[in-house]
This record gives structure tokens, sequence and C-alpha cells, in this order.
């Protein structure tokens, strides 16, 4: 049985707030789900009642979907079961859990989901937009680990999809986000790991155009082992205890090469990079896996204020990085980065037309999230983050990740060439359009006869 939660009750102002404070939202209820019964429900009291829907797990969506003024909020948080079958190496996964969740549930096994980054982000969300992460090329998406989901439909039914029952369903939902129904368990594949090689190294800027030269030299090249992830950030250098004090508040660049195989061939690897490079700070070190996806968690915790645009490369061309170079140094925050993160490897491996997330082939994902603290700061945050998109966007290949896109975008950048055939299974499963707060897929509309 729901139990709902109205404005007038004790811990409304705590269960009604999200990661990104740029959205202070104020539902009129936030039913507090238990089982698919409970979302049910909660579907039917709000069509009933013609209240917004929508829907919670961790509350990491960038534009405040998670939450919405007047309507009913889906807080699926209570149902954070996981199960781990560490023998036919699968794990079920309710929809409430947090990334750290799994993370531990898994590790105990030494096995792995390959997911995001922050620990604290939503599974749900992060796995229906796609799910980058630092294991994305040896691993693939997240939902190239996804076995099957169960659904609650905007009718109320419940329904499991996978690649025999409601196939056309579960391709939708592998990067089609939260357009058909409310997912409340997944199941997924896992990998084994347990701890990962990383070379950490900050430049400054007047060396950060030799090493993204480097950089695209190593993804370009087709021998290089999709067990490698390389990502650069240009931002102020923030405390890391590698890092010499009078360096923290440069503007440069952050380095993070990954690698996520046999650690020996992993720290040969990385140390003639780190030795061809030679950056100004640097450290070469084997992390277990759980310490490395809980490392920006403090940095990027809940209640600061969040910005982004995204977009995917084919190459960092000199064009590109000419572009982006200058806004590097313009960053006000410590907090603000332009991230660029290598794709390829286990993700090309899957036809772009099967899963919905159609960016298979793209070599870089560039990133441009702008996070800050003091409202005063909001539109000179905002206004970087635009003009940074402004001046790559002519440079890139186009589209974008749909968990790194804002409210003020179309929905078609992110869906790309799948949006039709998402349209189809949106007008199957939500004809009305009652899901609508996500990176929307409208329903097609029915023809009219002559």
């Amino acid at each position: 049985m729901n139990s709902y939660i109205s404005p007038s009750d004790p811990q409304y102002d705590e269960l009604r707030g999200i990661w990104n404070a740029m959205h202070d939202r104020r539902p009129a209820l936030i039913a507090r789900c238990e089982s698919p019964a409970d979302v049910a429900e909660a579907i039917r009291y709000a069509r009933e009642h013609e209240l917004e829907i929508a829907v919670r797990s961790g509350g990491h969506s960038l534009p405040g979907h998670s939450a919405c003024d007047g309507g009913l909020v889906i807080d699926l948080r209570l149902m954070s079961e996981i199960s781990v079958d560490p023998v036919g190496r699968r794990a079920t996964v309710a929809a409430g859990a947090l990334l750290g969740d799994l993370d531990r549930a898994t590790q105990e096994h030494g096995l792995v989901v390959p997911a995001g980054v922050i620990s604290h982000t939503g599974v749900a969300g992060l796995t229906l937009g796609g799910g980058v992460g630092r294991l994305m090329r040896r691993f693939g998406l997240t939902i190239d680990s996804l076995l099957g989901a169960e659904l609650v439909t905007v009718d109320g039914e419940v329904v499991t999809a996978s690649a025999e029952e409601n196939p056309d369903l579960f391709w939708a939902l592998r990067g089609g986000g939260g357009n058909f129904g409310v997912v409340t368990r997944f199941d997924f594949a896992l990998h084994e790991l347990s701890e990962v090689v990383v070379l950490a190294m900050f430049h400054h800027a007047h060396d950060a155009r030799a090493v993204l030269d480097r950089a695209r030299e190593v993804i370009a090249d087709p021998t290089t082992p999709d067990e490698l992830l390389w990502t650069s950030f240009l931002r102020r250098a923030h405390h890391v205890p590698w890092l010499p004090a009078e360096v923290v508040g440069r503007h440069g660049l952050m380095t993070l090469v990954e690698w996520s195989g046999e650690t020996g061939e992993g720290t040969r690897v990385l140390s003639e990079l780190l030795s061809d490079l030679q950056p100004t700070a640097g450290e070469l070190a084997v992390v277990p896996f759980l310490d490395i996806q809980t490392a920006g968690d403090e940095m990027f915790g809940h209640g600061k204020l969040s910005y982004i645009k995204a977009t995917f490369a084919d190459d960092l061309t000199d064009d590109l990085l000419d572009a982006v170079l200058p806004f590097g140094e313009q960053i006000g925050s410590e907090l603000s980065q332009v991230e660029l993160l290598s794709m390829g490897g286990a993700i090309s491996h899957v036809a772009p037309d099967d899963t919905a997330f159609p960016h298979r082939n793209v070599k870089w994902l560039i990133n441009i999230p702008a996070t800050w603290e003091m409202p005063a700061e909001t539109d000179a945050a905002v206004d970087w983050v635009r003009r940074t998109y402004a001046a790559v966007a002519p440079h890139a290949t186009g589209g974008a990740y749909v968990k790194f896109m804002d409210a003020d975008e179309l929905a078609s950048t992110g869906y790309g060439s799948t949006m039709k055939r998402l349209a189809e299974v949106k007008t199957k499963y939500d004809p009305q359009n009652v899901l609508r707060l996500n990176q929307n897929i409208e329903p097609v509309a029915p023809s009219v006869p002559a």
C-alpha cells in the first residue's frame, strides 16, 4: 500500500529534494512505492486526478525530471533490493537502487555491471538512457548488459521485456528513457573485475594541446585495446593527494587514463604514457573498483547547481581543439569542466539499430557540464556552457547523450536515427503521453481518414 506524502507532512521537504539544486519543485503528492502494485496504484491515482507524473529513483535528472510542480512523484527509493547470482553471473536490481548499492553487492563476488561514475546516481535513470561509464569500452554501455526488465505500463499492467518477451519494448528501453512505463526491476549480466589501473595527470593549459593530440592518436589507433579508457578534463585543478598545493585552482588539463584489464599489462602501458607525457604532476596506481567508483561522490554531491550540454565527435580534430581549448581557461567554478571522454571499443561492437542508443560509432563524447554552489553564479555558468557548446558544435559529429541534455534541447538530438521507431513503441505503450517528464518521445498522431 502506498504512503502518500503531501506538503503538510514533516518529511515533505526532505523527500521532494533532488540532486540538481537548479530545480526546487513542489509536487502535490509523493507516492512512496514498495511494489509494482503500488506503482500501478500511483499511476491510476495520478491519471484519475489529472496530475502530471514524475518518476524518481536516484533523483539525478539534470533537467529536474525527477520532480514536478503540482503533480505526483512516483518515488521508487523504497524499492532498492539487489540479488546477485555469482555462479550464473546475473544480478536482479530493483529500480530504486543506487549505483553504489549495486557496486557493493556485485563486488562481494568480484563482479560488476558497467555503469556510471558517481555512486549516488540511480540505477534506473542511468540505465534507461544508455549508461556511459568507466567500463564502457571494455564491457559496453549499461544497456549492453541488460538482460530484461519489469515495467508497469500507464494502464497499470505489469509486463516483462527481454529479447524473447515484448522485444519491441526491450529494444526501446535500452536508450529510450522512461517514456514507455515505470520500470521496477532490471536483470543484468555481470562481468569479472575488482580493480583498475589508473593514471591521473595534470598539465598546465599551455601543454593541453599536446596531450589531447596524443589522446586523439591513441583512441584512433585500431590496435588500442578495449581495456583502455581515456578521459581528459579542461578544468581548474582541484585538491587531490598527488597534486602540489600551489597548482590547485590553476586552469589546465586533468587526465584519467584507466585500464580495466590485466593489471600487469595495464601498469606497463600506462607507465609508458606517464613517461611520454611528462605531466606537471601525476600518479599511477592499481585502485580497487569500489574506491574509484566513489572518488567523485563528494565533489559532485547533492545540493549543487548544474547545467549541461554535450555532443559527439568522430575525432578530436584540429578545428575542434582550436574551438574548445580557449573555453577551458574561462572556467570559473572549480567544479565545472569540459570532459573529453573516449568512446569506441565494446560500444561499437553493437550495431546502431540493435538498441535505442544509436551513437555506436563515434570516438568521443564532448561533455560540457557547469557545476557551482552560489545562485548568483548561475547566469555566468549557463552562459559559459552555451558559448562553449556553440563553439564546439560546428566541428562535432552531432547528436547528444540523453543523460547529458538539459530541458532546452530537442529530444530528437539524443535519439537520432532511432526516433521514428521509438515513437512507434511510445504510441503502443503510452499513446496519451502520460509519462512526459523525460527526454520526451511524442506518440504518433492517429491518421485522420480522408
